[in-house]
Order: structure tokens, then C-alpha cells, then sequence
């Protein structure tokens, strides 16, 4: 039994799934989404079968990528290190669309930090001050622009340590299937407004 605080969120499952519509009729995400599935079949250490079709692929990079942005905007603003601050998606084809960002009792940082962010007002700064953070990255453009997947097994699009991985006590996939691209391009992206 752990102690700990967390902060626990879920996107919006109307706007979400008006958004999956809207981009896997777009030949760009199409593209990625391909290539991501190319990487996946030809490596053997990999789940084959973890994704059910193209939109469960293309939710999960979303809504997992999105946790490693607020996680490393949380060190920047709370002062926990990413190390102490752990993911746990809530993800399936239909329902589940959530994320719980937490640490426990005994790791770096001051008790209380994240629960205080947690008000509309707090996290509502944080997102914003994430997504501003994931419009740019050090490896630009060869992060955003990438065609063949990055990463272990090729499992990532636009994501690399400058910008979105996360130390691997943080993560629960291993730093694998991210793509900042699908948060903020101007097109396409879930938070394009």
C-alpha cells in the first residue's frame, strides 16, 4: 500500500472522438500511423496486438503524449524532479480516455505540490504552459519532421528527450508512442485552438 498525490484528468470523449474523425481521413496522420504500424510488425519484441485499429493507435498517442508534456511542465512548476512523477493511462478503443499523474510518499519534492495544482485554474496554467513548451524543441525540425519513426523499435514520431521522453521510472510504456505533432500542429492537432 503506497501514500501518495496525484492529479487525475480525462479528455472530453465528444471532442475527442470528433477530433479522431476528423484526422484518420488525413493522409499526413494516415501516414504516421502507418509507419508507426510498420515498425510494430517488424520487430519482435513488440505486442502485436496492443492496438485494436488505427483510432485506438492514434488515442494513445494522443492522450500519452499529453501525459509526458504535463508531466515535464509539473517538474518545472512544482518542483518535483520527472523522476518521482509517474503516469497511469486510462486508455481503451471506447470509454477510457484518462491519465493520472502522481508520486508518492517519500519521493523528492514538497508533499502537497501536485494536489495544488490540481484546480481548474492551476492545471488550467499547466496545460497551457505545456502545450506553448511542445511547439518547439531543441531537435528541431529532425524531431517534428521525422518520417521513420524515432526510438526504440521506431515506436515514436515526433518525440525525443528534448521535448517529450521522460525518464523510464516515469513512464509506463517505455517511452514509446508519442507524438507531440498530434497535440499542436496547426491543422490537425487536438489543441490546434
Amino acid at each position: 500500500e503506497n501514500y501518495g498525490e496525484g492529479i487525475f484528468f480525462e479528455l472530453d470523449s465528444k471532442k475527442l472522438n470528433q477530433w479522431l474523425d476528423a484526422i484518420l481521413e488525413n493522409k499526413s496522420v494516415l501516414s504516421r500511423i502507418n509507419t508507426i504500424k510498420e515498425n510494430i510488425k517488424n520487430h519482435d519484441h513488440i505486442k502485436k496486438d496492443k492496438f485494436l485499429n488505427d483510432r485506438h493507435l492514434a488515442k494513445f498517442f494522443l492522450i500519452h503524449t499529453l501525459s509526458h508534456i504535463l508531466i515535464k511542465e509539473l517538474e518545472f512548476l512544482v518542483g518535483y524532479p520527472a523522476t518521482s512523477l509517474c503516469e497511469r493511462l486510462f486508455i481503451n478503443e471506447n470509454e477510457m480516455s484518462g491519465i493520472l499523474i502522481y508520486t508518492i510518499a517519500g519521493a523528492e519534492g514538497s508533499y502537497g505540490g501536485l494536489t495544488t495544482q490540481g484546480t481548474n485554474e492551476g492545471f488550467r496554467k499547466i496545460l497551457s504552459s505545456a502545450l506553448f513548451r511542445a511547439t518547439d524543441c531543441a531537435s528541431d525540425p529532425v524531431c517534428l519532421n521525422t518520417i521513420d519513426g524515432q526510438g526504440v523499435g521506431g515506436l515514436n514520431m515526433a518525440a525525443c528527450y528534448s521535448c517529450t521522453r521522460l525518464p523510464e521510472t516515469s513512464c509506463e510504456e517505455f517511452n514509446s508512442y508519442l507524438d507531440r505533432w498530434l497535440l499542436i500542429d496547426k491543422n490537425i492537432g487536438f489543441f490546434k485552438d
